[in-house]
C-alpha cells in the first residue's frame, strides 16, 4: 500500500483503478515481446516486478471501494 492512497478520493481511486489495468495491460504486451526485442535480465525482471506491484495495488484500492 502507497499512502497517497490515503488520500485519494473515491473517483480517483476509481481512476486510478482504470489506469493501473490499463498500464498492466501494456506491461504484460510489453512482457510477451521481450524475447523479440532482445530486453537484458534487469529490464525483464523490472517489468516483473512492476506488474506484480500493479496488480497489489489494484487490489488494494479493489477493497477500499468496497468498503
Amino acid at each position: 500500500m502507497r499512502k497517497i492512497y490515503l488520500y485519494m478520493t473515491k473517483n480517483q481511486k476509481e481512476q486510478a483503478v482504470c489506469l493501473l489495468k490499463e498500464d498492466i495491460k501494456e506491461l504484460c504486451q510489453e512482457q510477451s515481446q521481450q524475447e523479440q526485442k532482445g530486453y537484458p535480465r534487469v529490464v525483464r525482471d523490472a517489468i516483473e516486478e512492476t506488474i506484480q506491484r500493479y496488480i497489489q495495488d489494484v487490489e488494494y484500492l479493489t477493497n477500499e471501494l468496497k468498503k
